[in-house]
């Protein structure tokens, strides 16, 4: 599950150490990373980058849980239970239709996921910060059985492509590489999601086409794919 207040407030101190670990496993477990590093001597930054890729993962796998089972509680990408795109749609709310950018606001009023304190902007602003829940957020696109994105209503669902765009409120003392004002994205993936404005994706999509499920080279690794505020001083 997502990170919560209490334990997002670890962070910081001791305690961090272990939702660390706890973090890193899931990651290893879930995406198929292996860590060789001694997790006590990582940096504040290398913590807040693994956060930020953490949540982006919870918030996929939460859309493809929903969108794959949902309160039917069934398995509709398994082979030969799938349904058509159009009885997708018909089953589903609007907002994970394919092609709909859904934000983290309406996935928290739908009860998909949890909120979750912006780690980065709680460490710098010294007050506990929640994501720019209108601009964080998924693009979902439905797949084929071979892979393909599907572009009608007829083709069975076989899988989900979800491209994520994690981001945080402007940074006050650097928001370098985006405009002053603008929200801070720590990951992009769909660069034609909310207040992008251009800005080029964080992560190689020609590489992990299906957004943050993939597992291509061992899935996404967060010391290359998230920015950071700081990076920039």
């Amino acid at each position: 599950m997502i990170f919560n207040k209490k334990l997002t407030s670890f962070l910081m101190d001791k305690k961090g150490n272990s939702l660390l670990l706890a973090t890193a496993t899931a990651i290893a477990s879930t995406m198929g990373i292996y860590f060789f590093v001694s997790l006590t001597s990582l940096s504040e930054d290398s913590k807040q980058r693994i956060s930020h890729l953490y949540n982006a993962y919870i918030i996929g796998q939460s859309i493809h849980n929903f969108i794959e089972g949902g309160p039917e509680n069934k398995d509709y990408f398994s082979e030969g239970q799938q349904i058509s795109a159009f009885k997708h749609l018909l089953r589903l709310d609007e907002n994970f239709h394919n092609g709909e950018f859904v934000t983290l606001k309406k996935l928290i009023e739908k009860q998909v996921i949890l909120d979750s304190l912006d780690s980065t902007a709680t460490a710098r602003s010294g007050t506990e910060t929640s994501y720019d829940t209108n601009h964080t957020g998924a693009r979902i696109l439905f797949l084929a059985n071979d892979g393909s994105t599907i572009n009608n209503s007829s083709s069975l669902v076989a899988d989900l492509a979800i491209l994520v765009n994690m981001a945080g409120t402007s940074d006050p003392i650097n928001n370098a590489p985006y405009a002053n004002g603008e929200p801070f994205f720590y990951i992009i993936m769909d660069i034609n999601g909310p207040s992008v404005n251009g800005a080029t994706a964080t992560i190689d999509m020609d590489v992990h086409k299906q957004g943050i499920l993939s597992t291509v080279d061992g899935g996404i690794q967060a010391e290359q794919s998230v920015i950071l505020p700081q990076d920039n001083e």
